[in-house]
């Protein structure tokens, strides 16, 4: 199987967006229009279960390093949703 880039080769833009919406998990969840409290569970576990595998496998560098970006990545979903609600706030106004 052929490794899946992570970035554009034109743009150098993150390309997991437009992976997750091709996602069979992705599919699933929004075929209803609708995430649901246990959809996004499923999804934290899914998630939980693929890094258990993958940690032990790491070397203490990649480790460190993985450990970095994934931190980094959950900050900027923090950062999109804290922007996202507070255009929505603004709308609302």
């Amino acid at each position: 199987m052929a490794r899946a880039k992570w970035f554009d080769s034109q743009s150098n833009e993150l390309l997991f967006d437009k992976y997750a919406t091709q996602m069979d998990s992705w599919q699933k969840a929004i075929a209803d229009g609708m995430i649901e409290p246990e959809e996004i569970e499923q999804q934290a576990q899914r998630v939980a279960g693929l890094l258990r595998e993958i940690e032990p496998k790491l070397s203490d560098e990649l480790h460190d390093k993985l450990t970095q970006a994934l931190y980094e990545l959950a900050v900027l979903y923090g950062m999109v949703q804290t922007s996202e609600l507070a255009l929505l706030e603004e709308g609302g106004k």
